[in-house]
């Protein structure tokens, strides 16, 4: 105890008010012979009695003491904002790693490609042609080896793909139409209307990875050395085999996913400095990411109401007028418009066959809602009646 003691300093003994209040009591005697607590208490004498000087001697070995240690603090300040500096560039090189780690060259692809959702015909855009098809449910089917495409099972193309290059195809739906591609791993997908998907004509060794903006059901074909990744705009989702529904159209706030069976993992940013959160996902539920909030909120659902599009009818649960419009909006390409906006918060259960016409479809509704429904070119109009 006592070797601590003499190992302390003047400006540590005169900044230590317990000490002081300790020295105060025993008047120093338990240190007589101890230079640093006499000189300190010379020090405090001088200052609580302003007649009394210290000595030339004194106030160099004071002098050099005070200027030791503010050379230790300044030291000790360069050494802690110079951490500090390297921890803040250290993290901000992470994060850039991270990100471009996770921008795959396929989501790099898509945002370099400003190819829109016009109406017209379906189209599909190789490398260096594009081919109209101009039916309103189209299939495509590829090969194996990704070098031979058929349409509609009457059409055939010819591509060519070469083993050490990646050749990415674009399909994009426009509204009112729907197309099923079968891709050359024989995983099938129905992208529905107003949606765009990006892909490659033959998948990688390692990975199978797809874009897509708009909405599509996944029935992916298993393999457990090649995971299947779907890429939207703020969600990936990674996938061994299954059934799932994804919904990210460009005008949504939110990206939903719809697991009909098997198990898909979410990935997605999360709010924080550096930040991708995973998400694991069971059949029969729903998961919905708001970008905006950055949170992905998970929830049991009935899988038929966001999948039933595939077979051409919709299913209704408590849905409402709102949120149907919307999907028919899209599915006809068609503008609907309510002249009393009440109507929107109108829920319905049930099915709607969406074989019949826009209007037809509209006039099942509204004779529930007492409404007169009248087409004027594009443009539908519900009245109440």
């Amino acid at each position: 105890m006592e070797k601590k003691a003499r190992e302390r300093k003047v400006e540590d003994i005169l900044t230590n008010d317990t000490e002081i209040d300790q020295w105060d009591q025993n008047r120093a005697d338990d240190h007589l012979g101890d230079y640093e607590y006499h000189l300190a208490n010379e020090i405090r004498q001088t200052f609580s009695n302003k007649k009394q000087k210290l000595s030339q001697t004194q106030k160099e070995i004071l002098g050099n003491q005070i200027a030791q240690s503010i050379n230790a603090y300044k030291k000790r300040r360069l050494i802690i904002g110079i951490s500090s500096a390297a921890v803040f560039l250290l993290l901000i090189g992470i994060s850039a790693v991270f990100t471009s780690v996770r921008k795959s060259e396929i989501k790099t692809f898509a945002e370099n490609s400003k190819l829109d959702l016009p109406t017209g015909n379906t189209r599909l855009i190789l490398a260096g042609e594009e081919i109209q098809i101009n039916s309103d449910e189209s299939k495509i089917k590829y090969e194996e080896k990704g070098n031979q495409i058929h349409i509609n099972s009457s059409d055939s193309i010819k591509q060519e793909v070469n083993d050490n290059e990646i050749v990415y195809n674009t399909v994009i739906v426009p509204y009112g139409k729907r197309t099923q591609i079968t891709l050359a791993d024989n995983s099938s997908i129905w992208l529905n209307s107003g949606s765009k998907l990006i892909y490659p004509a033959r998948f990688a060794a390692n990975k199978r990875e797809v874009y897509l903006e708009g909405e599509a059901i996944f029935e992916v074909s298993h393999n457990r050395e090649q995971p299947f990744h779907v890429i939207t705009r703020d969600v990936e989702v990674k996938v061994l085999g299954t059934v799932f529904d994804v919904c990210a159209y460009r005008d949504d706030s939110i990206t939903s996913t719809v697991l009909e069976k098997g198990s898909v993992e979410l990935r997605y940013s999360k709010s924080s400095f550096i930040s991708q959160a995973k998400l694991t996902m069971t059949p029969g539920t729903m998961a919905v990411y708001s970008p905006q909030e950055q949170m992905m909120e998970q929830s049991d659902v009935n899988t038929r109401l966001y999948t039933s599009w595939r077979e051409g009818y919709l299913v209704l649960e408590r849905q409402t007028l709102g949120e149907i419009l919307k999907k028919i909006s899209r599915y006809y390409n068609v503008s609907i418009e309510l002249n009393d906006q009440s109507l929107k918060d109108e829920t319905f259960t049930g099915n709607l066959d969406l074989r019949n016409s826009a209007v037809q479809v509209l006039e099942s509704i509204g004779e529930i809602i007492n409404a007169k429904i009248e087409k004027n070119n594009d443009k539908i109009l519900i009245t109440r009646i």
